[in-house]
């Protein structure tokens, strides 16, 4: 119970620090200069249909996932994510990842339904998903220099 209680703690604690406004917009600044370079098929097709990208990108960076994956899903990844001394730098390559996973589907969906679908995310094996974004993680390290992945998002 006293591990539970502190894990959650942490969280609150890491989550109120990052969810500044000037981290966030920070954060959804290199996340989108990441997913410009990493998918910039998906990143295109969210322009030409007008998508708010910073509408979706903000919550998901700011609420871990919370409020979009299924409850089974969040679990998961923040399982993981408290293993991690660096998870709040780590979740944008998550989100990168879920982006990649879904790239077929959200190609085939038209803006409304890509909104939908961003915001109401399908449940997915967060393990693939985690191992995908440790595998981004070190492609834009070789990419940027190993600094770049390292620094607070």
């Amino acid at each position: 119970e006293y591990d539970v209680y502190s894990c959650f703690e942490r969280l609150v604690d890491i989550l109120s620090e990052s969810s500044l406004a000037s981290n966030t917009n920070k954060r959804v600044a290199q996340f989108l200069s990441y997913f410009r370079t990493l998918l910039p098929d998906l990143y295109n097709y969210f322009e030409e249909e007008e998508l708010d990208v910073g509408e979706w990108a903000s919550s998901w960076l700011r609420n871990l996932l919370a409020k979009e994956l299924p409850t089974s899903c969040v679990l998961a990844l923040w399982d993981v994510y408290f293993a991690q001394p660096d998870f709040i730098e780590f979740h944008p390559f998550v989100c990168l990842a879920i982006l990649q996973h879904l790239k077929d589907s959200l190609e085939d969906l038209e803006q409304s339904e890509i909104r939908s679908m961003l915001l109401r995310l399908p449940k997915m094996n967060m393990l693939r998903i985690v191992s995908q974004a440790h595998n981004i993680r070190s492609e834009i390290q070789t990419r940027y220099g190993s600094t770049v992945a390292s620094r607070p998002l």
